[in-house]
């Protein structure tokens, strides 16, 4: 028996949103776009007929959308993100307690910018396997290609993103030769029980994931189920 709409929105609707959020730098045109699979689930879902996994089936749906929105955007490049960093430094002068919020929320605009240093297809298997943590045999039927060619394309994805990050981040590399523009607010307040576990880890996926669970992504797809 088929989920219905309603199930569909609240299993996947997040990870939706999170995929065009991380995929798009502008908001409003990752809403939209997060908007448009829902609008593609709803019509379609009625000729569904479970041929693949329904997850698959999603996804896969969400790949080709989002994908027609992110080719508006142009891929960065590693020269461009060092040269951004080189900016003068970003100051904190809001309330003392919502500052732990500012650091995270600027933590995660600075993983999305970093997402664009890789390709469109490049950075949507990176997603698929270290945001949503879909298996290396669904990912490749929903990009379509052969699973070797997914594992490779994400192995030197992982080494391009976290070799930027050892170099930059003071969350990720206390040690590292910093040169994050918001690393004076990240220093002056207790972040070590929040991120202490991300420090010792040895893959980039926790500290995405650590930072994808703090900010949760908002669910597009409910605001729109009372008028499916």
């Amino acid at each position: 028996m088929k989920p219905s709409l309603k199930e569909v929105a609240e299993n996947y609707g997040v990870f939706v949103s999170g995929i065009a959020h991380r995929m798009i730098r502008n908001k409003e045109l990752a809403r939209e776009a997060a908007q448009e699979v829902w609008v593609e689930i709803i019509t379609c879902y009625p000729t569904f007929r479970g041929d693949a996994a329904l997850s698959t089936w999603i996804y896969s749906i969400a790949r080709r959308t989002i994908l027609r929105y992110v080719k508006k955007e142009r891929i960065a490049t590693l020269a461009e993100l060092k040269a951004f960093r080189a900016l003068p430094a970003i100051e904190y002068d809001e309330a003392e307690e919502k500052k732990k919020e500012w650091i995270k929320e600027r933590c995660d605009w600075c993983l999305t910018a970093l997402n664009h240093c890789l390709t469109y297809e490049a950075r949507l298997i990176f997603i698929f396997r270290e945001n949503v943590d879909l298996s290396f045999v669904e990912i490749s039927q929903i990009m379509e290609m052969k699973e070797e060619n997914v594992r490779k394309i994400l192995s030197r994805s992982i080494r391009k993103i976290s070799s930027f990050m050892r170099n930059t981040c003071p969350l990720y590399n206390p040690e590292g030769s910093c040169k994050c523009r918001i690393s004076k607010p990240v220093f002056s307040i207790d972040l070590d029980k929040e991120y202490q576990r991300v420090r010792k880890a040895i893959r980039m996926v926790d500290f995405y994931r650590k930072i994808e669970k703090d900010l949760p992504r908002k669910n597009y797809w409910k605001e729109m189920l009372e008028f499916s």
